[in-house]
C-alpha cells in the first residue's frame, strides 16, 4: 500500500512540472479536479538541538598547502600547527664534498596567493627545526592529530613573523634567486654541518638520502602568547613551479657552490594540529550533551557543531510526502574581527554511522554539488546549504522501511579548499530549517 502511494506521488509530482498553474498558494493540475488537488505547505519551526563536539582527527598529509603557526584565540584558546616533511634530491651529484665545512644553509618555503593568513599576523612566532626520526610513506594516511617523531639533538631556532612580503634576492651558485613571500630561516651552524657531512649516498639518489636526511619538523614553540596574539600562515610546500618558487633547504659550500634539497611532494608532507586546552563554556558542551545558542567550528580537527532534528518524521505521520526543497540556514554571531574572520567556506556532513564523530557526505554534496552551499554569505552573515535530497531520504527510510537514518548533521571546517587556520562561531537563534513540500489530500 505505502508502495502504491508512493508511486502515485511521484507521478503527480511529474504532472506537477509539466503542466501546471498557481491558485491561491495551491497547484492545481489542468484537466483535474479539485479533488486531486496537491497542497504545497512550507515550515521553518524545526526543534533544532546543537552543541559543539570535538572532529574527528581528519587527513594530514594529501592536502594542497599547509598551515603553521600558534594562536591564543580569544574565544577558543591555543593551538598550534606543525609541518613535517619528506625531503629529496634536485640534482644528484656523485663526488659532493661531503668532508668539508659548509658555508650556510637557508630553509625557503613560499606563501599561497590570496587567503594566505589568519589572526594577528604582526606577532612574531618562535619555531624550532628538526630532523625526523621517523620516515613519512606516501602510500599511508597520516592524521592531524598523529604523533610524528623527530631528532631534538641538532636544531635551528627562528623568532621572528610568519612571512615576509618581498626579500632581496639570494644567491644560487654564482648567480641570484628571486623568492616569492614567504618564510625564509637560517639554519644553525650544526644543522648545516648535518647536511653536508652524510655519507655519499645521500647525495646520490633519494633512496641514498632517505637513509640519513628523512626530512625536517616545523614545529611553533611559544608558550607566551596572550589571547589575540599569533595565527597561521598558509605555505605552500608541494609546488614544483620552478626552482626559485618551491619549497627548498639551499646549502651553500665553497663559496659559490649551493646544493638543493627539495620536498617530495603533498602525500609526504605531514601537517599536525594541536587544539585547546578549551575555556569552560568549550569543555561543558564537550562533556554535557544539551542544547546550547551558541556553538563553534574549528581548524586542525579541533571542533565542529552538531545538529539533530528530533521531530522530523512528524512530516510523515499522516502519510509520506515529496520534499521539494530544503535549507538550513547557520548565521555567525558578533564575535568576528578582521584577524578573526568568518571562514569562507563551511561544510556539512552527516554521522558515518549512529555511534560515529566520523564525517560522510550527505547526497546533496554528492549528487548536486554546484547547488549544495556552504559558502559565506558577507551580507547575510550566514552559511546555507541545500539539503533536499538528505531529508526526503530521512523519510523514506522510515515510512517505507521502518528504519531511522535521522542521525544529525555535522557543520565542520573543510580541510582542503580553503586550506585556513580559522574558527567560527554560530548563533543558533537564528538557525533554521526551511523545508516545502507536498502531500497528496
Amino acid at each position: 500500500m505505502k508502495t502504491r502511494v508512493f508511486l502515485s506521488l511521484l507521478f503527480a509530482l511529474t504532472a506537477l512540472f509539466s503542466s501546471c498553474k498557481k491558485q491561491d498558494g495551491n497547484i492545481i493540475i489542468d484537466g483535474q479536479s479539485n479533488n486531486n488537488q496537491l497542497d504545497i505547505f512550507r515550515t521553518d519551526s524545526f526543534t533544532l538541538l546543537t552543541r559543539t563536539i570535538q572532529e574527528d582527527s581528519l587527513p594530514g598529509n594529501g592536502i594542497s598547502y599547509s598551515l603553521l603557526g600558534e594562536m591564543n584565540d580569544p574565544i577558543l584558546g591555543k593551538s598550534k600547527a606543525s609541518i613535517f616533511a619528506k625531503m629529496l634530491i634536485l640534482e644528484p651529484e656523485n663526488n659532493f664534498p661531503n668532508g668539508i665545512e659548509p658555508d650556510s644553509a637557508i630553509l625557503y618555503i613560499p606563501m599561497v596567493d590570496g587567503l594566505n593568513f589568519y589572526g594577528n599576523h604582526l606577532t612574531k612566532q618562535r619555531l624550532q627545526i628538526f630532523k625526523l626520526s621517523e620516515a613519512i610513506t606516501a602510500s599511508n594516511v597520516y592524521y592531524q592529530k598523529q604523533k610524528m617523531s623527530y631528532n631534538t639533538n641538532v636544531s635551528s631556532n627562528h623568532y621572528g613573523p610568519m612571512y615576509q612580503q618581498k626579500f632581496d634576492s639570494i644567491g644560487y651558485r654564482k648567480d641570484k634567486m628571486g623568492l616569492k613571500p614567504g618564510l625564509m630561516i637560517k639554519l644553525s651552524a650544526e644543522f648545516a654541518r648535518s647536511l653536508q657531512q652524510m655519507p655519499i649516498e645521500a647525495y646520490q639518489s633519494n633512496e641514498g638520502l632517505a637513509k640519513h636526511f628523512k626530512g625536517i619538523a616545523i614545529v611553533p614553540e611559544n608558550d607566551e602568547l596572550m589571547p589575540g596574539e599569533g595565527g597561521y600562515a598558509v605555505f605552500d610546500l608541494a609546488n614544483v613551479i620552478s626552482l626559485s618558487y618551491r619549497a627548498k633547504i639551499l646549502l651553500y659550500y665553497n663559496d659559490t657552490s649551493t646544493f638543493v634539497f627539495g620536498f617530495d611532494g603533498k602525500s609526504n608532507i605531514v601537517n599536525q594540529g594541536k587544539t585547546g586546552p578549551y575555556p569552560q563554556e568549550i569543555l561543558n558542551q564537550l562533556e554535557k550533551k544539551d542544547n546550547y545558542p551558541v556553538t563553534y567550528v574549528q581548524a586542525l580537527s579541533g571542533l565542529k557543531t552538531e545538529i539533530q532534528i528530533p521531530y522530523i518524521h512528524n512530516l510523515i505521520k499522516n502519510g509520506n510526502v515529496g520534499i521539494n526543497k530544503a535549507e538550513i540556514l547557520f548565521y555567525t554571531n558578533n564575535i568576528t574581527t578582521p584577524t578573526h574572520f568568518a571562514p569562507p567556506r563551511l561544510n556539512l556532513f552527516q554521522p558515518l554511522n549512529k555511534n560515529s564523530k566520523r564525517n560522510k557526505l550527505i547526497d546533496d554534496a554528492t549528487f548536486s554539488p554546484n547547488s549544495f552551499g556552504g559558502v559565506y554569505d558577507e551580507s547575510k552573515k550566514c552559511y546555507k546549504f541545500t539539503v533536499t535530497r538528505h531529508i526526503q531520504n530521512i523519510l523514506n527510510d522510515q515510512y517505507f522501511r521502518e528504519l531511522n537514518t535521522n542521525l544529525g548533521l555535522f557543520l565542520a571546517l573543510p580541510s582542503d579548499n580553503p586550506v585556513i587556520g580559522a574558527r567560527a562561531a554560530i548563533d543558533h537563534s537564528k538557525t533554521k530549517l526551511i523545508i516545502t513540500y507536498t502531500k497528496p489530500n
